[in-house]
């Protein structure tokens, strides 16, 4: 094929190997750095290099046949390129279901279709109505005349480049900063070609022989080389990026390497205080302070919890640091994506507050039921509310008659200083009408009603929470802040009342069978005191009466019985009087010793104990758990043996089968079925000598214990006693 050199020859080649140098550079950054925006670059600037290639092969042939199919050739590399176009543009605007092989593989038929016109000659005639060479200085050009059917390849090039138009413009809308440069470049880069071609379509040339579309695509790569360092074009897509970035639940705010805001979403306006076209370009620490140490920090770690004041308030945040890299070449910068933990946060620090002040009531609790009495009691409550809440000053006023008396306050001295009120007047009268708590954020807003209790002489109380302490007492929580209590306080205030109206009960309740005991064992000492002087000359004169001869022995025995019977009475009703129910400190007690030790104490005559090796250990008061066994084993010898019979009792102590505690059984005469219910009742007893006093003082052990007691038949037909440790 004969070639001729033209003078636009040097100048084409160079422009199409600029371009597929342009295209080999791209696709290398696209495959190093995975940015599918650059191989769709290089795709688009190689085509564009084949057009330059395409259209000088025409320029170079000497022959119409050969200028005809390098006609051809060329006008589908210009359809290839508005296809590569299209494509790209899709990418861009993240319309990635129109990315699909299937649509491109349609579309890729018609310039396919242009390759059959160009191999069969005779085919060409449907192109081109008409064609010749013309001469132009020192080389030949062609000059045709297109026929019908081929317009119609421009008008799908052009509909391709219509609909790349379409989609650009609505990224435009959702653009702003340097995206809108982007989409402006963007748009010059489908506008030149796209004239050019069009211009030549008309016949048009501004310069003999030489087609304006090939030299448009020539300035269309210097253009997108330059635009790829200084607008990041075929890194980013603004409509993928709204339909993501926008969309995100996290604010997400880019900064370069040099701390300047490259982008930020909507909800990052929100945490900087700006819009998002003024804030790029600024310095993240001039709009976000609290944000830009975590930069500083970056290569140490890429999580941290920051805490920023934004036009909605305080708000918390997990940051999480994303390397990025803004421009093709540049330095990394970084997005930080904020996940608002606000709500979490408050729920974390409510709940971890909540927990705080169960720890401190329940240190509270445990010391307001050692508190005696219950003038100490409220003392103690007093300043357990000051601990427990937070507040400023806790006090305590009880209903007398009529009115409230203040009694207790957590202030040095405040108790004296309020006078007791009406019982229906201010705060504390709601709280103790209402019977629940009452919450008040702030008393500057309802000063008119509140109550000397809440101390109308001082003002720098401002919030409020009061409860009842049962029917006797209201107790009521001031604070110098408005709003320092809440639903939780309300809560835990109900049970802190709770507990100190069971702890004033159970004081009172302590001091009132103090006091019975005390005049209880004044009197049984009045009357042991009164009864054994007498007692003492009776056993005197029974002596003398026993050792006279003169004196029948069937009056002398049962006056010697009866007396023996007083000395018991007496004798037990003095340790009923001085022990009670109560018992001591509670410790771990070795079950086998104690019930020896007990066993030695009663006088036990011919019985015999058996019981298993070892017991084990029990938690008891030591003192009173003998006493308990001395009683048992007192009433199974007392009762145990039958009239009839010569061999003495045989009492065993063991463990129980299923359940915690203990058995003391013997294999005496037992107790009748009938007389069960009632034989820990004082003063009964079966035997006629009995006081009727030992089991009633086993019962109350048992009781004082918190253990359960139960009577029934033992394996020998006997007593047996049950003591379950709960």
């Amino acid at each position: 094929m004969a070639l001729q050199r033209t003078p636009h020859t040097p100048f084409l080649l160079f422009l199409g190997g600029l371009l597929s140098l342009f295209a080999v550079t791209l696709w290398y950054l696209g495959h190093e750095d995975g940015i599918q925006g650059m191989r769709l670059g290089s795709l688009l600037t190689l085509v564009g290099g084949a057009w330059v290639f395409l259209f000088t092969a025409q320029l170079s042939s000497t022959t119409l046949a050969a200028k005809l199919f390098w006609r051809v050739l060329t006008n589908a590399a210009i359809l290839s390129l508005a296809i590569a176009w299209l494509g790209y543009v899709c990418w861009y605007t993240g319309r990635y279901e129109w990315l699909s092989r299937r649509v491109f593989a349609g579309l890729s038929l018609v310039p396919v279709s242009l390759l059959a016109f160009a191999t069969v000659p005779d085919a060409r005639h449907l192109l081109f109505a008409d064609a010749e060479l013309v001469r132009i200085g020192s080389f030949v050009a062609l000059n045709a005349t297109y026929a019908p059917a081929f317009f119609a390849y421009p008008v799908v090039g052009y509909a391709l480049l219509g609909v790349s138009f379409l989609l650009l413009a609505g990224a435009a809308i959702q653009a702003r900063g340097r995206f809108r440069w982007q989409i402006g470049l963007l748009l010059s880069f489908a506008t030149l070609p796209g004239t050019a071609v069009l211009v030549d379509l008309s016949g048009y040339a501004p310069v003999p022989g030489l087609d304006l579309g090939p030299v448009s695509a020539a300035v269309m790569a210097v253009a997108g080389a330059f635009s790829v360092v200084r607008f990041e074009w075929l890194d980013l897509m603004p409509i993928a990026r709204d339909q993501v970035f926008h969309s995100m639940a996290d604010a997400v705010v880019v900064v370069d390497a040099d701390g300047r805001i490259v982008d930020l979403n909507r909800r990052a306006e929100r945490v900087v205080g700006d819009a998002a076209a003024d804030a790029v370009g600024r310095q993240l620490s001039d709009l976000a302070p609290a944000l830009a140490p975590a930069l500083d920090a970056a290569d140490e770690r890429a999580q941290s919890e920051v805490t920023v004041d934004t036009p909605d308030g305080q708000r918390v945040f997990d940051l999480r640091l994303s390397s990025a890299t803004p421009s093709v070449g540049g330095r990394a910068g970084y997005a930080l994506i904020l996940h608002d933990i606000t709500a979490r946060k408050a729920a974390e620090d409510r709940a971890d507050r909540r927990s705080r002040r169960i720890e401190r009531l329940l240190g509270v609790v445990n010391e307001l039921a050692a508190a005696r009495p219950a003038e100490a009691v409220f003392r103690r409550a007093a300043d357990g509310g000051h601990e427990v809440f937070g507040a400023d000053v806790c006090r305590i006023a009880v209903v007398e008659g009529d009115r409230f008396v203040p009694v207790a306050s957590s202030a040095d001295g405040a108790p004296d200083d309020l006078p007791p009120q009406p019982i229906d007047a201010g705060f504390a009268g709601s709280t103790y009408r209402a019977g629940e708590p009452i919450e008040v954020d702030d008393l500057t807003d309802v000063r008119g009603g509140s109550s000397r209790l809440v101390a109308d002489a001082e003002p720098t109380y401002r919030s409020l929470l009061s409860a009842p302490i049962g029917d006797r007492a209201v107790v009521q929580l001031l604070s110098t802040e408005p709003g320092d209590f809440d639903e939780d306080d309300r809560e835990l205030v109900s049970l802190f009342a709770s507990h100190v109206a069971t702890a004033v009960d159970r004081a009172e309740a302590e001091s009132d069978l103090r006091d019975e005991r005390d005049r209880f064992e004044k009197f049984a000492s009045v009357v042991a005191h009164d009864l054994r002087n007498p007692l003492t000359i009776a056993s005197g004169r029974h002596e003398l009466l026993a050792d006279d001869d003169d004196v029948p022995d069937d009056h002398v025995e049962p006056l010697g019985t009866a007396l023996d019977r007083m000395e018991s009475i007496i004798t037990d009703l003095l340790t009923l009087a001085r022990r009670g129910d109560a018992v001591g400190e509670v410790e771990p007690v070795d079950l086998s010793a104690c019930v020896a030790d007990a066993w030695a104490t009663v006088d036990t005559g011919a019985a015999e104990l058996r019981r298993v090796d070892d017991l084990g250990p029990i938690r008891a008061d030591r003192g009173r758990l003998q006493e308990l066994f001395e009683n048992l084993f007192r009433n199974s010898v007392e009762h145990g043996s039958f009239d009839d019979a010569d061999s003495p009792v045989t009492v065993r102590v063991g463990l129980l089968d299923d359940a915690d505690g203990f058995y003391v059984a013997d294999d005496g005469p037992g107790i009748p079925e009938s007389e069960r219910a009632s034989v820990f009742e004082y003063g009964h007893s079966s035997a006629d000598d009995g006081t009727g006093i030992g089991l009633a003082i086993v019962d109350g052990i048992v009781g004082a214990h918190g253990w359960e007691i139960t009577v029934g038949d033992a394996a020998d037909g006997g007593a047996r006693f049950d003591v379950i440790v709960e």
